[in-house]
């Protein structure tokens, strides 16, 4: 059942399968809009305010006015963050064991519980329950949690949809897909397979269009609305209108090495690492900047100009969300930024067959790099960069990989400004937000119905409490890689080429950067921290692998 918190409720009766009930009545004017926007590859120090070069200035501006949440966790890649993300259940257990087109190569994992590769039916989506719950819901961009009829999202509670149902694709209106076995991307609109796109269409502008245009156009009832803005900036391939080609050229000539440090040194002056923390060695897969030929470095830094003009783009859409929601809407409206895992550093080249589909496909010379026309990644080396300080990127349970930018924004100064430096994961967004909506997650455990994993962190944002999990061991795994964090400290184990295959153990209140290993000292409590991931992977189905599995390894 779902109920609403208010006295002298009605409660009605929905005759549907989950037997959800709301009250009516209960949608009143305290209950807040709420505007859900996450980024895709967006690394740990993308935004202004996360010591970044690259402008952003309508986050930073929201990021000043609400909470910067520091340490703020998602899963290694998208499919398995979003699965959490929209139910507040871990991925193992939702359906995203794993990446959907991870499961192509690996017949192993197939028919597994937990690892079908869309939401599975032992998880309610929260916007079905918000939607049943009176709220409007509505959701532009990248959906990533299945296809197929039944599993779209105007089939797991929005009102309206537009945009992407796969991992990614062009930019543009070509709709060319991000790897051989996928050439072409699949667009729907409010459940219709779309066979084109408008010629003018670039991903960032479109999908805020048409989330302003739902918002608009929403009926005249008083109820409030749910809005899911899920960019596909800045994932690959790496494209932006001509006229934003060149806006970074000449920023990053000094090369990876050199920004990272850059920007840890801005991060300590902002406050968002302590003063003493180290800078961890750079991944042992990125190539010193000084001994790369010129030719080489002209192609490099195409790329990062290219990622940080989508971010700045992105940022300025986002702007215009801002913007309407200040002139047009007085009800108070909540805006929660996140991006989806760290920067993509892995060799999309080595993807499938794409090592002979993109030059065969694509015109990748310099001065086409950008275009409609080309398939450009950031690479190991901007990506290591892009997640500073932490280490490796995007598919890894290091820092890189899980560690996001996150930011909580409300019109009505619900949420005083500063940073939050407590744990928080991609599974206290749901319970979060029903909470924040007035609106209780359904007993359904006699249907078959998990309950939630992760916690409301509404008391941690109000600044009713210190901290959302306190010591309870938080769990990851992907592709063969493990981690899990417990309090203060955190054990990880990184498969080879890019870890040494053993259960390292980390300090992160005294070393964020997972620098300095202390197992060897502490060898009872690293023992206490792998019995707890055990424990975790046994509770929440997770396929045990023994090696790293993951796609696009650089050799």
């Amino acid at each position: 059942m779902v109920f609403i918190k208010k006295e002298s409720t009605i409660i009605i009766l929905l005759n549907l399968c989950l037997n959800l009930f709301y009250n009516h009545n209960a949608i009143a004017d305290e209950q807040p809009n709420i505007i859900l926007i996450v980024a895709d590859d967006l690394g740990y120090s993308d935004l202004g305010i996360f010591g970044s070069e690259i402008k952003t200035p309508n986050l930073d501006l929201i990021a000043k006015r609400g909470i910067q949440l520091t340490n703020y966790h998602t899963a290694p890649t998208c499919g398995p963050t979003r699965a959490m993300l929209m139910t507040g259940v871990d991925n193992h257990r939702a359906g995203l064991g794993t990446n959907s087109a991870a499961l192509q190569r690996l017949p192993e994992l197939r028919g597994r519980p937990g690892y079908e590769g869309y939401l599975n039916d032992a998880v309610i989506p929260f916007p079905k329950i918000l939607n049943e719950a009176g709220y409007h819901t509505y959701m532009t961009g990248k959906w990533h949690l299945g296809k197929s009829s039944g599993k779209l999202p105007t089939d797991q509670g929005f009102d309206r949809y537009f945009g992407i149902a796969d991992g990614g694709a062009s930019h543009f209106s070509d709709a060319r897909g991000t790897f051989s076995g996928q050439p072409i991307a699949t667009y729907y609109e409010d459940g219709r397979s779309l066979e084109e796109l408008p010629d003018d269409f670039y991903s960032s502008k479109d999908y805020t269009n048409k989330i302003l245009n739902y918002i608009e156009n929403k009926p005249n009832d008083g109820n409030p609305f749910f809005a899911y803005l899920a960019y596909t900036a800045p994932h690959w391939p790496l494209h932006v209108p001509d006229d934003w080609i060149d806006r970074y050229k000449g920023v990053y000539d000094s090369g990876w090495e050199e920004i990272r440090k850059t920007r840890f040194e801005r991060q300590k002056e902002l406050g968002i690492l302590p003063t003493d923390t180290i800078l961890p060695p750079i991944n042992r897969v990125v190539r010193n900047w000084n001994n790369i030929s010129v030719h080489q470095k002209q192609i490099e830094l195409k790329r990062i100009e290219l990622h940080a003009a989508m971010i700045e783009l992105m940022d300025y859409h986002i702007g215009r969300v801002i913007d309407y929601v200040n002139k047009n809407i007085d009800r108070e409206t909540i805006i929660i930024f996140v991006s989806d895992n760290g920067a993509e550093g892995n060799a999309i080249n080595e993807m499938g067959d794409n090592k002979h589909w993109i030059p065969a496909t694509f015109d990748n010379r310099i001065e086409n790099m950008g275009k409609r026309d080309s398939y450009v990644w950031l690479g190991a080396g901007w990506a290591q960069a892009m997640v500073s300080p932490y280490k490796i990127y995007k598919s890894y349970t290091t820092q890189g990989g899980i560690k996001s930018p996150a930011i909580f924004f409300s019109t009505k100064d619900r949420f005083k400004n500063s940073k939050k430096n407590s744990v928080m994961t991609v599974m206290d967004i749901a319970p979060t937000i029903l909470e924040m909506a007035n609106v209780v997650y359904p007993n359904l455990t006699k249907e078959g119905i998990l309950p939630m994993s992760g916690r409301s962190a509404l008391n941690f944002l109000t600044n009713k409490s210190d901290s959302i999990h306190n010591n309870q061991p938080i769990g990851w795994e992907l592709y063969g890689n493990r981690a899990l964090i417990k309090g203060k400290y955190k054990a990880v184990l990184t498969w080879p080429p890019e870890g040494s295959g053993k259960w390292e153990l980390f300090d992160t209140e005294k070393d964020p950067t997972e620098s300095t290993d202390i197992s060897k000292h502490n060898g009872d409590l690293l023992r206490e921290l792998i019995a707890d991931w055990s424990n975790y992977a046994e509770e929440n189905g997770v396929a045990i692998i023994d090696k790293d599995i993951g796609y696009g390894r650089y050799p």
